[in-house]
């Protein structure tokens, strides 16, 4: 079998960002663009590799006619940040938990779960009359 050899000559090709210009109805130039911003700005913040591919399809159709059938797709690998490691117990429930159910506790230490908790419960403010006295404040004197 011989080789196809592409008739046209090199000054005469079309650049091939002219041919993201004609693909008005795919959306693939927009589509590209975005997919390398986001892939630059992951590749920056993690410090590791991400892929961009660009796809195309072409399909003659009606024999001689020169009309082609095109079809596009734009795929992107981001990279994903390290997560962070976690260690934990598990419980004779099969269960886990952040503290070690056979160690004995200390009376006063709180434990980093209950830190937590105190730390997002909502504190109420202090009750103020008309004036922005605390009432509290002026019962006691009283």
């Amino acid at each position: 079998m011989n080789a196809l050899k592409n008739p046209t000559k090199k000054v005469d090709r079309k650049p091939f960002t002219e041919f993201f210009k004609l693909l008005e109805f795919g959306n693939l130039e927009a589509e590209a663009t975005d997919a390398l911003n986001d892939m630059v700005h992951a590749c920056t913040e993690t410090g590791k590799t991400g892929e961009l591919t660009i796809k195309i399809k072409l399909k003659p159709i009606g024999g001689k006619a020169g009309q082609v059938e095109l079809d596009s797709d734009v795929k992107v690998k981001l990279p994903q940040p390290v997560r962070s490691k976690t260690l934990m117990f598990a419980t004779p429930d099969n269960n886990l938990q952040r503290e070690n159910p056979r160690q004995q506790t200390l009376d006063g230490l709180k434990t980093p779960a209950q830190e937590a908790e105190e730390q997002h419960t909502l504190r109420t403010a202090p009750k103020t009359d008309e004036k922005g006295t605390d009432k509290t404040l002026r019962s006691a004197i009283h």
